[in-house]
């Protein structure tokens, strides 16, 4: 604990306002994001839709990722992080609104009609790509405005902004329907119950723009320091685009781990174990406080260890946890998800630290891209895939080859050339 708080003096010293204007962002974008995470695979089957429903456009929604993932790295490094952040939350925040109208709506073209979740399938791909650009472009903006030796812990304390918040954001979405329900005469199961909910994403996303408003990235303490000159003036080569997908290969397997499960984690809970929107948001949301709690760990834990080693080691301990949620008991599956949350939450910020450590200045844009866009591809594989099994009504594969996917990341990790002063 008392590492954490030198850590924490010894960024806020610096008095940066854009450091706080960045993390007031990661809160309320945080928070859009975890309302929408819990409710609409609950909106979904409200519809009448079904699993491969629910796993078809989560693989929708990162496939877009993986698309314009590279194309945003480019316009990253040529328009900057700061004004790519802020299309990406606009069109985050607005395409929520539109999806949420597209209930029973055909669309007439000289091709044929489209269905209302053909229209669904298209918007959720916008809002995809924008979450993409929005995670993605907060990387090297952060790197801007911190010093390099700060980047593991910062990371860490961005990341645990935007998942700590996910803990009200459980809670708040599992309430939600149940409080806007009465007030429009449906049950709280309904789609206008979940609708009229998931109207707040777009409300507080539209939000999460304005501490970003007017931020300066130039004249602050990251360009002073002679490590932080040193990376400014390009000493680093340019890693050849070859290595470069090299690097970003342990990100597909974990985003195949995420995938796997984390789409189908609510509808998980209430099919094993009957547990209401409620209980389901409570249960997520202490998964949220743990994986929050992770990426604050992250920072002191690498000091020790080196970037490296952490990051690949907490993704290599999530693999038994998995493997632990096919007990039939809620204690159990609850206490080893959490503790694989937290391991989660550590290795994220971690694995961008290492990159930023790796690539030079000039490239930064595009290696966060890349890796989100491998990480995306792993993912939208997994969902199409889970969504598939879990048709049939059994989690054991997926909590299997999730585990096995975590391992196969952090081994990628330990072996492949990254560059940690801790090697």
């Amino acid at each position: 604990m008392n590492t954490i708080r030198s850590q924490w003096r010894e960024i806020t010293s610096t008095g940066s306002p854009a450091v706080y204007r960045i993390l007031a962002h990661g809160i309320l974008f945080g928070l859009s994001f975890s309302i929408a995470d819990i409710l609409f695979n609950f909106y979904l089957k409200s519809l009448g839709y079904d699993n491969a429903v629910a796993g078809q456009m989560q693989s929708v929604f990162r496939i877009a990722g993986v698309i314009f993932g590279f194309p945003v790295g480019m316009f990253i490094d040529k328009i900057s992080a700061k004004r790519m952040l802020y299309i990406g939350i606009l069109t985050y925040a607005i395409g929520w609104g539109v999806l949420l109208v597209l209930d029973g709506v055909s669309l007439v073209t000289p091709f044929g009609t489209l269905s209302p979740l053909v229209l669904m399938n298209t918007v959720f791909f916008i809002i995809g790509a924008a979450n993409m650009a929005t995670y993605t472009a907060v990387v090297p903006l952060l790197s801007l405005v911190i010093e390099p030796r700060q980047r593991a812990a910062m990371f860490g304390i961005n990341a645990a902004a935007s998942t700590l918040i996910g803990f009200v954001g459980s809670i708040l979405g599992g309430m939600l329907p149940g409080i806007v329900a009465p007030l429009v005469g449906v049950e709280a199961t309904s789609e206008i119950a979940y609708r009229t909910a998931l109207y707040s994403v777009t409300v507080i996303g539209l939000l999460a723009a304005v501490p970003l408003l007017g931020i300066k990235t130039h004249h602050t303490h990251g360009a002073t320091s002679q490590s932080a000159r040193a990376e400014a003036d390009g000493d680093k080569p340019l890693v050849p685009f070859g290595r470069m997908l090299l690097l970003v290969t342990p990100s597909f397997f974990f985003g195949t781990a995420g995938g796997l499960f984390v789409p189908f984690q609510n509808l998980f809970y209430r099919q094993e174990f009957g547990m209401t929107d409620g209980n389901v948001g409570l249960n997520l949301a202490v998964a949220a406080l743990a994986m929050g709690v992770g990426s604050i760990l992250g920072g002191p834990l690498s000091k020790r260890f080196g970037v490296r080693q952490t990051s690949a080691w907490s993704r290599m301990l999530g693999a038994p946890l998995m493997l632990a949620m096919l007990i039939p008991s809620l204690l159990v599956v609850s206490i080893s998800y959490d503790i694989n949350r937290l391991l989660v939450g550590m290795t994220f910020p971690l694995f961008a630290a290492l990159m930023m450590q790796t690539v030079p200045l000039r490239q930064r844009g595009t290696s966060t891209s890349m890796s989100s866009m491998s990480w995306s591809l792993g993912w939208a594989s997994a969902s199409v895939l889970s969504g598939t099994i879990t048709a049939g009504g059994s989690f054991t594969w997926v909590l299997i080859l999730s585990a096995a996917s975590y391992v196969i990341s952090g081994a990628l990790i330990s072996f492949l050339p990254y560059t940690d002063k801790h090697d």
